[in-house]
């Protein structure tokens, strides 16, 4: 059964067995690819079931093609990185509590850091999975689109329209 057969069954019929196989099919991609951002393996177990519960609830969304690889990697990427996020606001919860003194070259750098996380956090999923991968896990725009299934040059192109997005949300931020 095709994956298009097994979402439409899904979405339309609340069919729980095609979800089943779509889960035997993909959970080992799934898991692989939260294990290769989070790097621990309880915790890629954990983004595992996030992501699986996130695409079921949003299987809807899929705009079809020939497989669902790249919905789910998608989803996955961005629960790895959301339950990253988490996990270092809750490690670093105590030492924001003390007063750090700064200069202001550095109060600023801060300021424009927030600016930035705060423009990619309004981002498409796909535009920020594109970000994500090429800034924080410097990855190469070849290697994005055999992630994404988007071509090499979409990527280049995606890469400039997101960049200039973002200039232009953290200016109209500063005004």
């Amino acid at each position: 059964m095709t994956d298009k057969e097994l979402i439409t069954r899904i979405v339309l019929h609340n069919d729980t067995e095609a979800f089943s196989i779509v889960m035997q099919r993909y959970s080992g991609l799934v898991f692989s690819t939260a294990l290769s951002i989070v790097k621990d393996y309880a915790l890629a177990e954990e983004v595992t079931q996030l992501s699986l519960i996130k695409a079921y609830k949003n299987l809807h969304h899929w705009r079809g093609g020939s497989t669902l690889a790249p919905f789910l990697r998608m989803i996955t990427h961005n629960q790895a990185i959301d339950t990253l996020k988490e996990r270092n606001k809750e490690r670093h919860s105590d030492i924001d509590n003390y007063p750090i003194a700064d200069d202001d070259s550095t109060a600023e750098h801060h300021r424009l850091l927030d600016a930035m996380d705060r423009a990619i956090g309004r981002l498409s999923d796909g535009e920020r999975l594109i970000i994500e991968l090429h800034y924080y896990h410097k990855l190469k725009a070849k290697e994005i689109a055999e992630q994404t299934g988007l071509s090499e040059s979409n990527i280049l192109v995606r890469l400039y329209r997101i960049r200039e997005k973002l200039k232009t949300m953290i200016e109209n931020e500063n005004d």
